[in-house]
């Protein structure tokens, strides 16, 4: 295992050399800002001050286009720092024509293209991209920010019923040293990783509990907006089995999976150049909670739950 880096805050960046970092970005799919809050997650907390964020979408394709466009999750509450807040300054922007003079301090990084992936390969980049769940397989929308051979899927087929347990093969961490030694060859590099395990089933590849797989083909007739007419099903789901908490501690036990996975990563990375780190959620989600008059599960819907996410936002270097 090599060195652990050091970890700037925002407060401590200095934004001119920004465009000189090599980029670490990771989302977490499904993870909403109480999760990771209350999550054993020392990893990613170390990386930078973990924010209450608010989306701009309710599922992963809006979101990540949001976020390949330049706009990361936004933080309302004070105090509003650089990056996190808009109103003080945006991390990324993307900009075809001629930077004024005024853009140059609210964006420390202006690339002239369509989209930051874009922006990044245009200046010598090599993009490497990792996930995740079935929006980045093979013939997506977001597949295509990424040209050919510089993305790896293996999560499942978009055809597959959601809730079903899932195999540790499946999660992009347990791939990480085909992925290293991919960006070790690289003086400059974006690094993309899309987590799949906070994203329902909730399973890091090692089964779930009986009572919670006896429910979930009840939780299906609910899924984001399906909507079956049997209020009894929810009322039967939610109160008696308590399966709001359970699947909420199960995201958690998934997101501090993904910690231990990250504390793997930043072992290992190239020491060359300093490592500008951006984690989120890319939407959360909701657990039995009432949004427009009725009980919800998953997304798909702006609720509270889902829109609120975690945002960190960092700079590594080595001594």
């Amino acid at each position: 295992m090599g060195r652990y880096p050091d970890i700037r805050h925002v407060r401590e960046i200095k934004t001119e050399s920004l465009l000189e970092n090599n980029v670490l970005f990771i989302t977490m799919c499904s993870c909403r800002y109480d999760t990771a809050e209350n999550a054993n997650i020392p990893t990613i907390r170390k990386l930078g001050e973990l924010r209450k964020a608010y989306t701009h979408g309710d599922y992963t394709v809006s979101a990540h286009k949001s976020f390949f466009n330049g706009r990361l999750p936004v933080v309302m509450d004070d105090p509003k720092l650089p990056f996190y807040s808009e109103a003080v300054s945006q991390l990324w922007r993307i900009n075809s024509g001629r930077p004024h003079e005024a853009d140059k301090k609210r964006f420390p990084i202006i690339l002239k293209e369509n989209n930051i992936i874009e922006g990044y390969r245009k200046l010598g980049y090599k993009i490497v991209g990792i996930g995740g769940v079935s929006q980045f397989n093979h013939g997506s929308i977001l597949r295509s920010y990424f040209n050919k051979g510089e993305f790896s899927y293996y999560g499942t087929d978009m055809t597959e019923e959601p809730l079903e347990p899932r195999q540790k093969e499946q999660f992009p961490f347990n791939h990480l040293d085909n992925l290293l030694k991919t960006i070790h060859n690289y003086d400059r590099w974006f690094l993309f990783i899309n987590c799949s395990e906070t994203h329902y089933p909730y399973d890091i590849g090692d089964g779930l509990p009986d009572d919670v797989l006896r429910y979930f083909d009840d939780i299906k007739l609910k899924l984001n907006l399906r909507d079956n007419k049997d209020e009894k099903t929810n009322a039967e789901i939610n109160k008696e089995k308590n399966m709001d908490s359970k699947l909420h501690s199960l995201q958690a036990r998934a997101l501090e999976s993904i910690d231990r996975g990250i504390k793997k990563l930043l072992y290992n990375l190239p020491h060359n150049r300093e490592i500008l780190t951006v984690i989120c959620g890319d939407h959360g989600e909701n657990f039995g909670e009432i949004f427009a008059g009725k009980q919800r599960w998953g997304h798909l819907f702006p609720s509270k739950e889902v829109m609120e996410v975690p945002l960190v936002i960092g700079q590594m270097y080595w001594r």
